[in-house]
């Protein structure tokens, strides 16, 4: 979904960088590592920082008279959004930053004054959105029905994850769903578009002229 917002509106910033899943990354690899990634983006220097102040440092004096969008990607904890955000004098006019997190006393805590609070659906209006796009009908099919609810589990509520999936899976039968749900399980932790960009290259080539 970010990566939509990122795509969308990018072309209108000088620097432009997105960051996803950024507590596995920080758990996997380290802060240090998504510094050095987002300072690829601008520094022709190779990034040879040595700690996470240096590293602040440097971006913002890459960045603090550039027009620049920054997403990071559910931020779990303080530290991400003070090393790879700062604040308002870290980036020059115009600059936006997007954010997604599910603790919601991070933002508050970190002085983020304009916040969005994606509202979740229940089980019910999630079947039934689901199965709108999946079945083109109010309710899944019998043989679907279990397959279905693996995916209403796995939107955790969220619209958009719910259309994006039925209508990736509209007028699939059982083998591909199983295929491409099996797939999905396997990278919970991506971004829906990357899931799905997964699944399709993971079925073979006669599943995919379908």
């Amino acid at each position: 979904m970010v990566r939509a917002v990122y795509e969308r509106i990018s072309r209108e910033f000088q620097f432009s960088f997105l960051l996803t899943d950024v507590r596995n990354s920080v758990e996997k690899s380290g802060l240090l590592k998504l510094q050095k990634q987002l300072l690829s983006g601008i520094w022709t220097k190779k990034a040879n920082i040595s700690d996470l102040h240096e590293g602040a440092m440097i971006i913002r004096r890459l960045l603090g008279d550039k027009r620049v969008l920054l997403i990071l990607d559910d931020v779990h904890h303080p530290s991400h959004l003070k090393y790879l955000a700062g604040n308002q004098e870290w980036f020059g006019s115009g600059s936006r930053v997007l954010i997604t997190t599910r603790n919601e006393h991070l933002l508050i805590e970190h002085g983020v004054e304009r916040r969005l609070k994606v509202e979740e659906l229940n089980h019910d209006d999630s079947l039934q959105l689901f199965s709108w796009k999946a079945f083109k009908r109010v309710y899944p099919e019998e043989d679907f029905l279990d397959l279905s609810e693996y995916v209403i589990d796995y939107a955790k509520g969220l619209p958009l994850a719910l259309e994006v999936l039925g209508s990736f899976l509209y007028g699939r039968d059982l083998r591909e769903w199983n295929s491409a749900l099996t797939k999905l399980g396997r990278v919970s932790n991506l971004e829906i578009f990357d899931i799905l960009k997964v699944s399709y290259d993971g079925l073979d080539d006669e599943e995919k002229k379908i």
